[in-house]
């Protein structure tokens, strides 16, 4: 007789920089999802599959809840929408330092309109008084008291609390086969991912001074018997964000290509990796079908 198993999907809800892609690396114990302090970091739905005993649990790590304008935003928003009501499982992440913000309310009543066991996850707990997290506490359930199945406190970026949500969400799994293989940690296609990794590093080394605007394509990957080279383009949206980005002399894409490099290397078994980066002006690409379709967005005319 085959044995059980059993397999579902998670989807990771909250406002923009709440923690979730911080929360998804910590449970993965490996870095799948980008994080920054910019809003709207993470734009599409990420996999990452976490397999413990006889469950596979694969979380979907999805763009911050805001109040979407454009094409962009609104598709970004709808991703995580989508992901929400096709999972076996919700975790709502808060960020207890911000408290109940603009966006709660439009998520709790979303959440109302759903079947699916739903966790309440207080987030970054180890930078708020006992007292005061108490009081947001009881805030938070008066707006929906029997809403949420559990609750939690954590810090995502410590790791305290965290094995707790895990299996919380493991009980939750119904029985099913595995989808992925044993080894996977992600579902995210290799150019993606690449992409999402130097655009993390042009956030980090230039978050005061250049907008979130921003989109990397990896134009080509080539393996050869020693190395990796890897063609990418960064794309921005106005001649004086290209500036920034290439720094005086090329001071700064200089270092975004070292850095991008190294993690680079990491996630293709340690070989060497040629990067070679280009920055381009492209006015309206957030509302171009292309560059939703690269990072797996719907376009909506």
């Amino acid at each position: 007789m085959d044995k059980k198993t059993k397999c579902g999907f998670v989807a990771l809800i909250g406002a923009t920089n709440s923690g979730k892609s911080t929360l998804m690396n910590t449970i993965l114990a490996s870095k799948i999802s980008i994080t920054s302090h910019k809003v709207q970091t993470t734009r599409n739905q990420i996999k990452g599959i976490k397999n413990s005993g006889d469950t596979q649990m694969i979380f979907i790590d999805t763009p911050g809840i805001f109040n979407p304008k454009g094409k962009f935003d609104k598709a970004m928003v709808s991703a995580a929408w989508s992901a929400m009501n096709d999972s076996d499982a919700v975790i709502f992440l808060l960020d207890a330092t911000k408290g109940i913000t603009k966006t709660f309310n439009v998520v709790i009543e979303k959440l109302k309109t759903i079947k699916t066991p739903i966790a309440l996850v207080f987030n970054k707990v180890d930078l708020i008084e006992k007292e005061d997290l108490l009081k947001l506490t009881m805030e938070v359930m008066k707006y929906a008291p029997s809403l949420f199945a559990e609750v939690f406190m954590i810090s995502a970026l410590e790791n305290d609390g965290v094995e707790d949500v895990i299996k919380w969400v493991k009980s939750q799994m119904p029985e099913s086969p595995w989808y992925f293989e044993k080894g996977m940690k992600t579902d995210l296609p290799l150019s993606l991912h690449l992409a999402e990794i130097t655009r993390e590093k042009v956030y980090e080394y230039l978050h005061q001074e250049l907008p979130y605007s921003i989109a990397v394509k990896t134009d080509k990957i080539e393996e050869g018997k020693n190395a990796f080279t890897i063609n990418q383009t960064i794309y921005t949206s106005e001649e004086n964000h290209k500036a920034i980005i290439l720094g005086e002399k090329g001071s700064k894409i200089k270092v975004i290509g070292t850095k991008a490099r190294q993690e680079m290397s990491a996630v293709l078994g340690g070989k060497k990796v040629n990067l070679f980066l280009y920055v381009k002006v492209k006015e309206n690409w957030r509302e171009t079908p292309e560059f939703f379709n690269d990072i797996g967005l719907d376009f909506k005319g």
